[in-house]
């Protein structure tokens, strides 16, 4: 630990430079105060699923996906069963952490849209199939949906005996086809007073008052409904017991407890409604797949390809 002295002044420095910086105090009580407490609180195994061990051959993970943005997309009546269940987590990285770090699965195979499981959970898996590599749309800086579903496909053909898990994108940002596209904006040519940090995604434009509500629910719904036949597709073609689930939500200005601040995107370590309660819909599709164990093949490294496409897809660097 730091001398105390050491840690007063390098307080003192940053509370000089940012003290005028709403996005910097808000990000303070969230990481000092909120955090700590929704941890202590909400404790990792109080009632959120462990979905390695629950029993699937295929889960379909979709990338931010709030149970309410689900059900108001995806007809939950057609699914052979249908409830809503608590993710560990509330952004990816953190989810990757907690679901996949404490063990090997040699009997699954992962293909994931999303960087982060790379970077988190690479040496996790039998094979890791990196469609962000393989297959990242320059034009709409995401992975498209049908992407993802071929490359689920191939590698059931290529482990039949494996369980699969299909990480697609959507509906995480950046939305396909959409106007709401705010990255480089900078807030302090907009108005004044606002944080100093640029506008990267449409949670900082809604933040910020320059779109509104609808606008954004509007797009992050239409994003979900963009990869859905692409997920339905999937489903249909490979037999088993699939799970469409989701890993995290996203907060779109509720406020946090014990602080009421209002939270956007997907922070770490938060454990509200929007960002945690995610769907669980069961779809039984002809007989179950026999599942083997095998080997873990460690993932290469990621390096700086990944820190871009993490950019791309709205992440921080």
């Amino acid at each position: 630990m730091p001398p105390l002295g050491k840690t007063l002044r390098t307080a003192y420095r940053e509370l000089r430079s940012n003290y005028d910086d709403p996005r910097w105090r808000r990000g303070r009580i969230r990481d000092r105060i909120i955090n700590p407490v929704h941890e202590h609180v909400y404790p990792t195994s109080d009632g959120a699923i462990d979905v390695m061990a629950e029993d699937w051959d295929t889960l379909v993970v979709l990338d931010a996906c709030r149970a309410d943005l689900f059900e108001a997309h995806a007809d939950v009546s057609t699914f052979d069963s249908y409830r809503r269940v608590t993710s560990n987590a509330s952004a990816t990285m953190e989810w990757a952490d907690r679901t996949f770090s404490s063990e090997r699965f040699g009997d699954t195979v992962y293909v994931t849209a999303n960087p982060f499981i790379s970077k988190r959970a690479g040496d996790s898996f039998h094979e890791l199939v990196e469609v962000w590599k393989e297959s990242f749309d320059e034009e709409e800086r995401t992975v498209l949906p049908g992407d993802v579903a071929a490359a689920a496909k191939r590698a059931h053909r290529e482990y039949p005996h494996k369980r699969i898990i299909a990480h697609f994108m959507q509906p995480h940002y950046p939305f396909v086809r959409s106007d709401l596209r705010f990255e480089g904006w900078d807030p302090n040519e907009i108005s004044e007073g606002t944080d100093r940090n640029p506008i990267h995604t449409p949670w900082d434009a809604l933040r910020h008052g320059l779109v509104d509500l609808d606008s954004v629910w509007t797009a992050y719904g239409e994003n979900l409904a963009h990869a859905l036949p692409a997920v339905t597709d999937l489903v249909a073609a490979i037999e088993g017991r699939c799970v469409i689930t989701a890993d995290h939500g996203n907060a779109i200005g509720e406020r946090a407890w014990p602080i009421p601040i209002r939270i956007y995107g997907h922070p770490e370590g938060v454990r509200t409604a929007g960002l945690t309660t995610v769907p669980w819909a069961v779809v039984e599709n002809g007989p179950r797949r026999s599942i083997t164990e095998g080997p873990i093949n460690a993932a290469g490294s990621v390096g700086e390809r990944a820190t871009e496409r993490l950019v791309d897809l709205g992440y921080r660097a």
